[in-house]
């Protein structure tokens, strides 16, 4: 208890954001299978990057692949190549550059506004729930955000210092986020940036910054070699679905059924940034006053151009929102610091690990409402997976919590740092290793063993990229035949007249086909 008594300095907090950063970071990325269909997708298309040596076109299941661009992939398979092919290995450029993007806005916090608000800004992203799961994910978005944040933190430097030097960095780091995601790296910043200038009455400084001749070269010098070389490599296919069908009409209409209304982003918000949410309410009551600090009006124009973008397109996935969280959470720090009634902040919490704790015990009460054959399976399986050592982890702490908070009153700051430290022990400790041992577990499983008996397998009726990664074999997708191996699910083996089941668990099935 006398590091709850200690006043914190600026070095304190320097050290403990990276501590609890890297903690919440990397001895938790090989605690899961990957799941699918996202984590197995760009596994997959890394490992057969490094089998075949063609680091231009992507490929999944040794066809052509055009839904990202190439980044991601070569930072994957660099990773492969050093520690083997496993789920560390996989996530670790993703898990590297949300610790870099912790740090760049605790940098930027740190230059603009004072030590601890940069604290909190960093505590804040790290323990969200929304960045601490998909921000060791891999996948591409980690690496996006933290080039996107990048781009606008040197572009803001730019506007403040008049020092050419940021704004050539903007243009690195907006090439590199081309080169991991394209267009939304580049279309955020210009917008971002265009409004920013438009309300400062600072347009013609805009119009330099964009139109920098030097810039401009830094920025094709990054991205356009690769763009360049896919397009020899695969033609006006690259362009047709890269372009027009993974960006275009991506924004245009909703695709593979990921659609929503206009207010879609409220709930994603309210809970992707649980254990903070509470702040929104009390935060949105002092956007008005907070207009007239320049930092304050750039941070509100972004995170509002990125909920009115994509709240406006046809397509929407949780994720998309995350472009716009880094400045959110430098308002929620401000926010924390200013509120009075601070249960209004401490409610939320007790509510969200209230119902992490409870959650398991819920399920079976939950089975008999559920339509699809496949998910009340599952749910059957889910108790042996959240046993007692869950419920005391995940209730022990929340009452520690309750117990802290109504008895030492610690200062606000510790306070919230204890609120953090519990929220990631419950998510990457508790919930997501257990989660990921019900659903994807079974996966991995029948891949080794299709692996050690050289299956040659047929995936029907379910996409399961990450199965595809760790046999270490391609795998037909097409209506079985007899004699083959399937990997499906136990509801789909009632459409066969006979079959012999391999392996089977959590309604994952690997099955031997007699007769179709």
């Amino acid at each position: 208890m006398k590091f709850i008594r200690r006043t914190l300095s600026e070095r304190h907090y320097t050290v403990i954001l990276v501590a609890v950063a890297v903690l919440s970071l990397i001895p938790t990325l090989a605690g899961t299978p990957l799941f699918d269909e996202d984590e197995g997708y760009f596994a997959e298309v890394s490992r057969e990057m490094l089998e075949t040596g063609n680091f231009i076109t992507a490929h999944l299941n040794g066809t052509p692949e055009y839904d990202k661009p190439i980044l991601i992939y070569w930072l994957q398979a660099a990773s492969f190549r050093v520690f083997g092919l496993n789920e560390f290995a996989a996530r670790l450029p993703s898990a590297v550059a949300t610790f870099l993007w912790v740090m760049a806005l605790y940098g930027f916090v740190r230059r603009y506004l004072n030590h601890r608000t940069a604290f909190l800004s960093g505590l804040f992203l790290i323990s969200a729930v929304q960045i601490t799961i998909t921000g060791k994910a891999a996948i591409s978005d980690a690496l996006l955000n933290l080039f996107l944040a990048l781009t606008m933190f040197r572009f803001y430097d730019y506007v403040h210092r008049r020092n050419v030097r940021c704004l050539y960095a903007a243009f690195l780091y907006a090439g590199l986020g081309f080169l991991t995601k394209g267009p939304v790296a580049v279309v955020v910043p210009a917008a971002v940036g265009f409004l920013f200038c438009l309300f400062q009455r600072r347009l013609s400084l805009w119009l330099r910054a964009v139109f920098n001749p030097v810039g401009i070269l830094i920025f094709l010098a990054v991205a356009l070699p690769w763009y360049v070389l896919e397009y020899l490599d695969q033609g006006d296919a690259f362009i047709r679905d890269f372009f027009f069908k993974h960006n275009l009409e991506r924004f245009q209409s909703p695709m593979e059924g990921h659609g929503g209304s206009f207010l879609y982003f409220i709930p994603v918000v309210l809970i992707g940034t649980l254990p903070h949410s509470g702040l929104w309410i009390p935060m949105v009551s002092r956007l008005k006053s907070w207009w007239r600090q320049p930092v304050l009006m750039f941070g509100m124009i972004w995170f509002g151009f990125v909920f009115l973008l994509f709240s406006l397109a046809g397509t929407k996935l949780p994720h998309y929102i995350i472009y716009g969280y880094t400045p959110l959470f430098i308002l929620y720090a401000l926010t924390f610091q200013e509120i009075e009634k601070f249960r209004a902040y401490f409610l939320p919490v007790v509510l969200f690990l209230l119902v992490l704790t409870v959650l398991p015990a819920l399920v079976p009460v939950a089975a008999p409402f559920v339509t699809d054959p496949f998910a009340v399976l599952v749910m059957a399986s889910a108790p042996e997976y959240f046993g007692l050592s869950y419920y005391l982890l995940c209730g022990g702490l929340l009452i520690l919590l309750v117990a802290v908070f109504y008895f030492r009153r610690p200062e606000r700051t510790k306070f919230a740092l204890l609120v953090s430290i519990a929220v990631l022990i419950v998510i990457n400790l508790a919930l997501m290793p257990r989660v990921g041992a019900l659903m994807q577990g079974p996966v991995k499983e029948a891949a080794l063993i299709a692996r050690q008996r050289n299956y040659d397998v047929v995936m029907w009726g379910y996409y399961l990229p990450s199965f595809i990664f760790y046999s270490g074999k391609f795998v037909a997708q097409r209506n079985p035949a007899a004699g083959d191996i399937l990997i499906t699910k136990r509801t789909h083996l009632e459409e066969l007249k006979a079959y012999e089941v391999i392996f089977e668990k959590n309604g994952i099935v690997l099955a031997k086909v007699i007769e179709p």
